[in-house]
């Protein structure tokens, strides 16, 4: 009993960090999408500004380039992102199974621990009744 106990503490642990890193998948998620959402802001507004000179073609032509690969990396990182939510998530949801298990388990236990005192009350009452039918036959 103490050791289904010891283990549901250590899930419940367990449990918590993962919710921790649950919360910094998703924040990181969050963080991503509004980079790509500020880039692609900035990107329109510089393309605003574009006056069509072969020197601004120049210098936007790099810039575009930049902001290109800029927006790659943010699309790895946050592929990266998702995938780690996603296995937090997992995680998460197989420690809520074995957390449910185990406390089944200890209710199992306390049931059966409940049913044996039952017994052993059960018997000792006949066991006083067959004692004093016992008195009153003689």
């Amino acid at each position: 009993m103490r050791t289904l106990e010891t283990l549901i503490k250590r899930v419940k642990k367990d449990i918590d960090a993962l919710s921790v890193e649950a919360g910094r998948a998703q924040a990181a998620k969050n963080d991503i999408i509004a980079e790509q959402a500020m880039q692609a802001a900035s990107l329109e507004a510089e393309a605003g500004q574009f006056d069509g000179s072969p020197m601004t073609a120049l210098g936007m032509a790099a810039y575009f380039d930049r902001q290109k690969a800029r927006r790659a990396q943010l699309a790895t990182a946050l592929d990266y992102a998702e995938k780690a939510y996603e296995e937090c998530q997992k995680a998460l949801t197989s420690a809520f199974a074995e957390l449910k298990r185990l406390e089944h388990l200890v209710a199992q236990e306390k049931l059966r621990a409940r049913h044996e005192a039952e017994k052993a009350e059960q018997a000792a009452f006949d066991e006083r009744s067959a004692q004093q039918a016992g008195r009153r036959s003689y």
